[in-house]
């Protein structure tokens, strides 16, 4: 898959759409700016058939939550940004406090996460398919981003090198998505 290909024809639309979104969004008007928000589409199929059985197989955590570590890690925006700035990624080690998580992203109702926290951060629920044999491992570090990031480009060219880059280094086979 090689969705580099389809921002030529993307980027224009989306400058557009930030030029009209934007009076949207002074206003606290986000519904509107993202009604007529030019979605983009990739090329090929996103996913890959795991090579050998989930029970075989180490998994990775991303979830666009928008979580840090309350006291360890700077807190997201809570508002998208439009231009080119690559998203921050925050690492939650699995064993974190959870007492000590904090939501940053104020595009979704918190009420269900704060309730059990593993509908958008599935942790305890991971660590019991492993325990269980359902999955063979789970990476030592789960990869939070902040969700409603409009500009495709930099989650194409900077975003997902990097969380390739880190699910490599702790050995990830599968990725497994949460957004929020």
């Amino acid at each position: 898959m090689n969705d580099r290909s389809a921002l030529p024809a993307w980027q224009p639309k989306f400058s557009e759409w930030v030029e009209a979104a934007k009076p949207f969004m002074a206003e606290g008007k986000a519904k509107q700016a993202f009604g007529i928000y030019p979605w983009f589409s990739g090329n090929g199929d996103p996913f890959t058939r795991l090579s050998k059985p989930a029970s075989e197989t180490r998994f990775g955590l991303i979830t666009t939550g928008g979580y840090s570590i309350e006291g360890e890690q700077e807190p997201f925006s809570p508002f998208p940004s439009l231009d080119a700035t690559p998203p921050r990624i925050n690492t939650i080690p699995l064993d974190v406090d959870r007492t000590k998580l904090r939501i940053d992203h104020a595009g979704y109702d918190h009420r269900f996460a704060e309730e059990d926290i593993n509908c958008n951060l599935p942790l305890d629920r991971l660590q019991e398919m492993q325990e269980a044999g359902e999955i063979g491992s789970i990476a030592p570090n789960t990869q939070v981003v902040m969700g409603l990031q409009p500009n495709v480009t930099p989650l194409i060219e900077a975003l997902i090198p990097e969380l390739v880059a880190r699910f490599k280094s702790d050995s990830v086979e599968a990725a497994l998505l949460v957004p929020s």
